[in-house]
């Protein structure tokens, strides 16, 4: 995969008390973690199996939550529009929505649709529209399970030598700075801050309930900000 943006995956979640009431997901006044636009190349890169590798890039271009990814089906792809829906019982949300998929990346999906033999070669006909668009094995109608799908990405930016502990929680285990979820921050960041699409188009492609979710991603990313001081400095040393 070519990478030509940058990407900017997950910021920390802090669980607050607020008069008795935990808020489970708080992100509002956290930093942002991020794989450098290198660094996720080589996340890519690391990759050796050409389903996992496809797998991550619809992840990533989706915007979505594990959760929905592992739910998609055949059925729920649209390849003349490039489209997927995720009905209503399948989103965090509780709320269907219709998200775009690069038509590059579709075609992919159903070249590999029809070597596994759920698309016809000859006409294109799904043959199985139950089928999940991602399966363990031989199996087309039993998906990955969320943990399994977390286990991949961790073994790819493990070998990639991108993972790092960041800190241990309140039992005492390592807290990892790169999570499947980082690819879900990536796309929002990438959209939102380098391609300056419209907030509530992002908004409706991930999924967010509240514009006021996304908007979180209007902060200038380390990169910027880095490029930022470097052309002050040299500016201020040319005059």
């Amino acid at each position: 995969m070519q990478i030509n943006h940058e990407y900017y995956p997950s910021a920390p979640i802090a669980s607050r008390k607020r008069k008795g009431k935990t808020k489970r997901h708080e992100r509002f006044g956290e930093i942002i973690r991020y794989l450098t636009v290198d660094e996720l190349q080589s996340f890519f890169d690391s990759i050796d199996n050409y389903s996992h590798k496809l797998m991550f890039e619809v992840i990533y271009e989706l915007g979505c939550r594990v959760g929905e990814f592992v739910k998609i089906q055949v059925k729920h792809i649209n390849f003349s529009r490039s489209t997927v829906f995720f009905p209503a019982e399948h989103a965090k949300t509780k709320h269907a929505r219709i998200s775009y998929l690069p038509k590059g990346l579709t075609n992919e999906i159903r070249s590999m649709l029809r070597q596994r033999g759920i698309i016809t070669k000859r006409d294109d006909k799904i043959r199985q529209t139950e089928a999940y668009l991602f399966y363990s094995g031989k199996r087309w109608n039993k998906p990955y399970t969320e943990n399994r799908i977390r286990q991949i990405f961790q073994h790819y930016v493990t070998k990639a030598g991108l993972q790092q502990v960041y800190g241990k929680d309140s039992v005492g285990r390592n807290l990892k700075m790169f999570t499947v979820h980082s690819l879900r921050h990536a796309h929002i960041m990438t959209y939102v801050v380098d391609r300056k699409v419209p907030l509530p188009i992002v908004q409706k492609q991930v999924g967010h309930r509240s514009l006021k979710t996304t908007s979180v991603y209007l902060s200038p990313s380390t990169e910027k900000m880095a490029q930022a001081y470097k052309q002050a400095r040299l500016t201020g040393e040319a005059g």
